[in-house]
């Protein structure tokens, strides 16, 4: 992502990012502020605190949870 998609993607309220080391799994964003990030993935045991710059270059994007489909298969 860009580094002012994610800053305004932060202050729009999104939490989770998805991360490009593992597409599937969500990256949690604990706090953040105008130029760092303390985010946790699934595979560390510890939270991780970046500058906004990398953090924005390791995700792709925003996650969202994909819902069953209407039919309800």
């Amino acid at each position: 992502m860009r580094y002012k998609d994610t800053q305004n993607a932060l202050a729009a309220g999104h939490r989770q990012f998805i991360f490009t080391a593992s597409p599937g799994l969500p990256v949690n964003v604990l706090a953040w502020g105008p130029t760092w990030v303390r985010f946790k993935d699934a595979y560390n045991t510890y939270p991780i605190s970046t500058n906004m710059k990398m953090f924005s270059m390791m995700v792709e994007g925003i996650y969202t949870e994909k819902s069953p489909d209407a039919s309800g298969q």
